[in-house]
């Protein structure tokens, strides 16, 4: 572990974050665009909408201030400031910054912890960040209702890398579901998926997509292979009934494989059953997709059914394979309770307001926001203070007590912070005036 990871990460965000777009011209800039971008990051950062304002009043009474020693901020800017300038800034700039991180964690060799069945596990699927029957921007989606009532919202694919053995999942850079300029069709999910294939091919990984019933038709299938990727698909029989007809006939000849196993740990076990067949067309056409199917039950230890699904998958399935395909295809429920459901209800906000704009200041916040859910999950793994810290309290519980101590408190670094959280709890007499 590198107990100065976060400096080293802020450095070097600040260094990106000057090559962004600045649409502010002549020399009278009192505060520049690295600033106003570690600005918006420090509040997602911190889980504070008023980490900033506590630093401007610690600025005027102190003469310093936290988000300068933290975040390498020589000026905070404005609410309004920072909201103006970011709407003009493509959040398409914050994917080195990803890319960068997911370095770290592969040049640590941590990635290596999240392979299964020999490739990367990377769940995909969509959420809504901003709904509204009022505020409204170019790039909002929007619903019309009988009453002729109009809904605008933001939403986005975000993937992540995740395995069944790993409680951690590591965020990708999001996909923007959004309309564009003279586009007449609505952006949708799949489409979004769509150019996330495209775009993700810079990561070089050998990877298996899961996904939701939405994703389980063969053109995105298809896009999927191509683009060198195999699958784990939820197949639902209502969406596929075609393809259920041919599963059904096979069952029915007593032709379809099945196979059990016992799983857990000793006061735990569970019991897996499988039905599977391989090579059934995915839809009634003459050149069908040929794909490998999978339902999978699990009965616990008071013989209750736990999980049922059904998996669509161009990997071929065998009795030695199955329950690890199971396993995969049912991970992808990660990136809803570990990815989403936190990002919207452990502290990140993921779905206020915080500035909507008339550009793309919805787009990059929600990006940011992100981005700092990634920083905190590689500061997990790289950094030995953070890691230390963040272990001995909740999610919410450990950045409010960082909110209430930057608020009152000075520190002259991160490392300081970090160490006065962790000695604080271990030695309750120590004071944070020995710190500072």
């Amino acid at each position: 572990m590198n107990k100065r990871a976060f400096k080293t990460f802020i450095s070097l965000f600040k260094k990106k974050a000057k090559c962004f777009p600045d649409k502010r011209r002549g020399k009278n800039i009192s505060i520049k665009i690295e600033d106003i971008v570690l600005s918006a990051f420090s509040m997602f950062y911190m889980q504070s909408s008023s980490f900033l304002e506590f630093q401007r009043k610690m600025e005027t009474k102190e003469g310093k201030n936290n988000a300068k020693s933290l975040f390498d901020i020589d000026r905070i800017a404005s609410d309004n400031h920072i909201r103006d300038m970011l709407d003009y800034i493509d959040p398409s700039y914050l994917k080195p910054f990803y890319k960068e991180q997911f370095d770290y964690l592969k040049n640590a060799k941590i990635l290596d912890s999240y392979k299964y069945m020999n490739r990367y596990l990377i769940a995909l699927d969509g959420t809504q960040y901003h709904s509204s029957k009022t505020i409204c921007c170019k790039n909002c989606l929007t619903k019309e209702y009988k009453e002729g009532e109009i809904t605008y919202s933001h939403q986005a694919i975000t993937p992540v890398i995740a395995s069944p053995d790993m409680k951690r999942v590591i965020s990708l850079m999001p996909e923007l579901i959004k309309n564009g300029d003279g586009e007449e069709k609505q952006d949708c999910e799949i489409n979004a998926s769509k150019r996330w294939l495209k775009s993700s091919k810079a990561l070089n990984l050998e990877a298996i997509l899961l996904g939701d019933d939405l994703y389980a038709h063969e053109p995105f299938c298809r896009d999927t292979l191509k683009n060198g990727y195999s699958f784990i698909f939820v197949a639902k029989e209502d969406s596929h009934k075609i393809m259920y007809e041919h599963i059904n006939f096979i069952e029915g000849i007593g032709e379809i494989e099945k196979y059990e196993t016992i799983e857990g740990r000793a006061n735990e076990k569970e019991s897996w059953s499988y039905k599977f067949v391989n090579e059934v067309p995915i839809n009634g056409k003459e050149d069908a997709l040929k794909v490998n199917w999978v339902e999978v039950v699990v009965i616990d230890k008071k013989d209750k059914q736990t999980y049922k699904n059904s998996f669509i998958t161009d990997i071929e399935i065998s009795k030695k394979n199955v329950h690890q395909i199971a396993r995969a295809g049912r991970t992808r429920w990660k990136v809803e309770n570990e990815n989403n459901n936190t990002l919207k209800t452990k502290g990140y906000h993921l779905e206020h307001n915080f500035g909507h704009g008339k550009e793309h200041l919805s787009g990059f916040l929600f990006t940011l926001n992100i981005l700092a859910f990634l920083f905190h999950t590689v500061l997990d793994f790289l950094d030995e203070n953070y890691a230390k810290a963040r272990k001995k309290s909740p999610r919410a519980e450990f950045f409010k007590e960082i909110e209430v101590l930057t608020k009152h408190f000075y520190f002259d670094s991160w490392d300081t912070l970090m160490l006065f959280m962790i000695r604080d709890r271990d030695s309750p007499m120590i004071h944070a005036s020995d710190f500072i």
